[in-house]
Order: C-alpha cells, then sequence, then structure tokens
C-alpha cells in the first residue's frame, strides 16, 4: 500500500496486521515525533460502516481508563481510516515468545481487564471480542483494550437496556443471531445464538486468562471436525466440559467465578467487585503478591528462568544431587542459627580490625596482605549466613526478603573449609592468626596452580 499522509499531520510507515475489515498501520505524528496506530478500512466494506460504528464507541469510551485514545477520524484518498495512540506490545506476541504466563501474571491481568470491562460497561458498550490480540499493554505495563469494531452499543444514552426496550415495544428480542467473536474465546451464549450480555465479556476473559496459563484450551485443535461445524463443537465442549476438570491445578476461586458466570443472564449486572476480591483471595491464598510487575520486565529477565510460575524456585530443573544439598544446608544453617544466634551475630567481617590493621601497617605490604584474607574471610562469613549451595550459580529469589536478590561468589574447594571459620567466632587474636596463615598459604598455592594451568593452556 502507498504512503499516506493524513491530515497533514500523520504519515503511514509500514504495516502492522490486517483483517476482513481492512489493515493496521504504523504511523508517525509529524507535530510531536510520537508513533501512532493507523486503522484503514477497505473501501469494498465502507457499506458496512464497522469503521463508522468504532469511531461512535470510541468516542463514547473517550474517558474511560484501557481504552486507547482517539487522535483522528476521517477520509483520506478515499479511505476511511481511525488515528489512535500507539501501544508497545499486544497480550498475543508475549504468548508467543513465553508460551504460557505465571500465575502472577494472569492474576494481575485478571484484575486489570475487569475492571476495565467494568468502566466500559458501565458507559453502556459490550466489546464482543475479547482476545489475547486485543489485550495491549504500554511500556508501563498498563493494560488496554482495543478494536471495538463489532463492539455494540446495549443502553441507550437515557440508561433503557435495548433488552427492555424491545420488551416495551413487544419486540421479539433476537434468539438465533448470528455468531460473534473468536470461537476460541468466544462465550457459550454466542455459540448457542443468543443476544450477548455483560457476562459474556467476563467469560470470554476468563477463556483468555485460562488460555494463557496453560497455554492450550481442550476444545482447540479439533480433528475430523468439517470448518461449517467447528464452531458449533467448540460451542458443544465448553458447554459440556467438567468444570473441575477445566480449572484442573488452578485455584478454586476460578471455579467459582466461572460457576457464577454461568448462572446470570442477558440483562444480570455482574458483580465485578466480588470477582476482583476473589481474585485477590486466590493470590493469598497462593501465596503471591500482586506487585504489578511481570516476568516479561526488563529487569526480571536475567533470573526468571530459576522462577516457576508460582515465583519459588523450580526445584526439577536442578540436578536431585545439587537440590538436596542445597535444601540440607539451608536446614543445618536454619537449626545452627536458632541454636547459636548470638554467634551469628558475630560472624560478621571484622571491620574494626581491618581497619587498624590497615592504619598500622599503612606502610607495608603485610597490611594489605592482612585485608585482603579478612575481605577472603568476610565472603565465608556471608556465604553460611546467606545459605547459599556450593555449586549454584544463578540468583535465588529470597521471597522472606521482598525478592532481593542475592549475588553468589563460588569459593574455590579448597577454601571451603566447613570448621575453619567456626573458630574465629570469639575472634581469639591467636587463632585468627592461625587462620590467616593457614587461609594465606592457600591462597599462594591455588595462584600458582592457576599460573601453571594457564602457561601449559597457551602452550
Amino acid at each position: 500500500m502507498k504512503q499516506l499522509k493524513i491530515n497533514n499531520q500523520f504519515v503511514t510507515q509500514k504495516k502492522i496486521s490486517s483483517g476482513s475489515f481492512g489493515i493496521v498501520m504504523q504511523g508517525i505524528d509529524q507535530k510531536n515525533g510520537n508513533q501512532v496506530a493507523i486503522k484503514i478500512e477497505r473501501p469494498e466494506n465502507e457499506h458496512l460502516r464497522s469503521l463508522e460504528r468504532e469511531v461512535e464507541i470510541l468516542s463514547r469510551l473517550s474517558n474511560v481508563r484501557g481504552v486507547p485514545q482517539m487522535l483522528y477520524y476521517g477520509w483520506e484518498d478515499s479511505y476511511n481510516v481511525i488515528v489512535m495512540e500507539m501501544l508497545q506490545k499486544d497480550l498475543s506476541s508475549i504468548l508467543k515468545q513465553r508460551k504460557k504466563l505465571s500465575l502472577k501474571s494472569v492474576f494481575q491481568l485478571s484484575i486489570e481487564l475487569v475492571l476495565i470491562l467494568e468502566e466500559i460497561h458501565k458507559q453502556g458498550v459490550l466489546h464482543r471480542d475479547l482476545k489475547p490480540e486485543n489485550m495491549m499493554l504500554d511500556e508501563k505495563n498498563k493494560v488496554y483494550l482495543i478494536d471495538f469494531g463489532i463492539s455494540k452499543i446495549y443502553i441507550r444514552k437515557n440508561g433503557i437496556l435495548m433488552y427492555c426496550l424491545k420488551l416495551c415495544q413487544k419486540s421479539p428480542f433476537k434468539d438465533r443471531v448470528p455468531f460473534v467473536g473468536t470461537s476460541r474465546y468466544a462465550s457459550i451464549a454466542a455459540h448457542k445464538g443468543y443476544e450477548l450480555g455483560r457476562k459474556d465479556d467476563l467469560e470470554s476473559l476468563f477463556y483468555v486468562m485460562l488460555y494463557c496459563l496453560k497455554g492450550t484450551l481442550p476444545w482447540q485443535n479439533l480433528k475430523h471436525v468439517p470448518d461449517d461445524q467447528r464452531t458449533q463443537k467448540i460451542g458443544e465442549i465448553k458447554e459440556t466440559i467438567e468444570v473441575k476438570e477445566l480449572f484442573k491445578d488452578l485455584p478454586n476461586e476460578f471455579i467459582k467465578i466461572y460457576e457464577y458466570l454461568r448462572k446470570l443472564t442477558y440483562a444480570s449486572e455482574p458483580d465485578y467487585k466480588t470477582i476482583v476480591k476473589l481474585i485477590q483471595q486466590a493470590a493469598k491464598h497462593s501465596n503471591i503478591f500482586l506487585d504489578y510487575k511481570y516476568e516479561w520486565d526488563a529487569q526480571l529477565n536475567n533470573y526468571d528462568k530459576n522462577m516457576n510460575r508460582y515465583g519459588t524456585l523450580q526445584t526439577d530443573e536442578l540436578p536431585l544431587k545439587q537440590f538436596e544439598k542445597f535444601s540440607s544446608n539451608l536446614l543445618n544453617c536454619n537449626n545452627l542459627a536458632a541454636q547459636t544466634p548470638s554467634k551469628f551475630q558475630q560472624l560478621q567481617p571484622p571491620i574494626n580490625k581491618q581497619e587498624s590493621n590497615q592504619n598500622s601497617n599503612s606502610n607495608c605490604g603485610s597490611g594489605n596482605q592482612n585485608l585482603s584474607i579478612y575481605n577472603s574471610m568476610g565472603i565465608i562469613y556471608q556465604r553460611s549466613i546467606d545459605e547459599i549451595s556450593e555449586e549454584l550459580q544463578e540468583p535465588i529469589p529470597d521471597e522472606v526478603k521482598s525478592q532481593n536478590k542475592i549475588c553468589l561468589k563460588t569459593l574455590p574447594d579448597t577454601l571451603k573449609k566447613p570448621g575453619t571459620f567456626f573458630k574465629t567466632t570469639q575472634f581469639d587474636e591467636d587463632e585468627q592468626l592461625k587462620e590467616d596463615h593457614f587461609l594465606s598459604e592457600k591462597y599462594h598455592s591455588l595462584s600458582a596452580q592457576v599460573t601453571t594451568i594457564l602457561q601449559n593452556h597457551k602452550k
């Protein structure tokens, strides 16, 4: 498609996506340099008025959080266009990269989206096509819903429900409407041809969140089903599958929410606040703190491979012997700390002695040597307190200390003498000197070995 300049302000750059309605282009606002999303309707689809309907709905939702801002709407070179603010990423692209999301991320996304849907519904609008492709996040991971092309206004400006209006006019309420939405995530009512209501948006949302958690849904990849019967077959599976099987291995609160939504009718107003409280309760029961950080955040990428879906260390990814040794060291250290708390308080690098030795030996080499030895012993003390496995080279999340990262420094085996540093607990001067000489000799011996190995390697 040729480059378009819209309203002498917005210029198209490249295609982002396309569909039956038309295409979405990435563009730039020449006034401020910001990137924008430009939705262009195909000329052959003008009679459907889908873009006009979307403009009407976006105007109605202009002050609703979680709905992107519309910057311009009009005609350009026979094309019907909408210009909106550009968002960073969609949930679909994140899922393609990560396959599944953690339980924490799903809890947080669910809460955000339930609250956004509540605001949208209050403005009298049903989304009717919830799917990962229509859920966006900005650079701060703020959640948005996009694509209101098949959305519908279900409440008039005077607050009257369309359903009630039809009853008052004695008009037959549509019972066999054409299927609307995406079959994978559509509600059961959509498969049955019923008019969709607020509860159907929420039901679709939980199918999306279920997909994010498991990476698949029971009605995907159906074999030996003709395309013209696939939508109907998917609806039958959704209606007949056991709820406990659908939410197997997931918090019980999901089952409560899903069963509640299934009991609602078209005209029912869902209890959004109770749904949010149930999700928060599920997070609490799963020992998950909702800080609205996600595993795709840049600062978490360097160690999230050691985090499982509940935010704890994945034991099955460690070799069995390493994990057993780690668990044993952790237990022994906890027991020792409980028995001798006063000694553990003394297990700190001897700062005062470092300073005194450094001051008294400032004009000779022995002072620097002693300082180096004390620093080495400080590392040994730190390893005993932090309960670190010798072989593990990855930072370990500490949930007790607000998930602070612990950086590991693995020492050579020759320096790992479990009994040596406990002898210096009282910091007796004679014993300290013995340990200093011992560590110094081992250090020089190790340095000589390393030098020899490097020389041989160069040869």
